[in-house]
């Protein structure tokens, strides 16, 4: 994992991380956010809204576009603005089925059993519900994901 943070005036502050496709890494990154967002005064409610939203997008790259290939590369990239994080996510995976960002759309549950209930599903409703600016394009090889979490 490669941490670049770049800083051409005080705000705002670029936290970039390059890695590879392994759940490992992506919890490592999440952690190595979360303290640069903590250094530049992010409040705790912020930064796990941010670490919740990035893990599921961030999961997503790792069982899907990647589809487990640990050689996979990701970058993930966030600016601290005021009143936002900013956040990209690219990775040089399989595209979007369609080349477009999944509807997110809760299924009806309230008649399944709870030992029914399934397990996942659940992840592109949480980003939809909790990012504002949602943007998904395919610039070459590469899968780019902008959104922005308001603070």
């Amino acid at each position: 994992m490669l941490h670049e943070p770049e800083t051409a005036s005080p705000r705002p502050v670029v936290t970039r991380l390059v890695f590879n496709s392994d759940p490992m890494e992506v919890r490592n990154v999440l952690i190595a956010a979360r303290k640069a967002w903590r250094a530049d005064g992010l409040n705790d409610d912020h930064c796990g809204m941010a670490e919740q939203v990035i893990a599921e997008a961030l999961n997503n790259v790792v069982e899907h576009a990647q589809a487990e290939r640990p050689g996979g590369k990701i970058v993930l990239e966030t600016r601290r603005n005021a009143d936002a994080l900013e956040c990209r996510i690219m990775d040089d995976g399989a595209p979007m089925p369609d080349d477009q960002l999944p509807k997110g759309e809760l299924a009806d549950v309230s008649a399944t059993p709870l030992d029914d209930l399934p397990e996942g599903g659940f992840g592109w409703f949480l980003i939809r519900t909790l990012t504002c600016g949602l943007n998904y394009r395919r610039v070459g090889d590469w899968n780019h994901l902008s959104f922005t979490i308001l603070a």
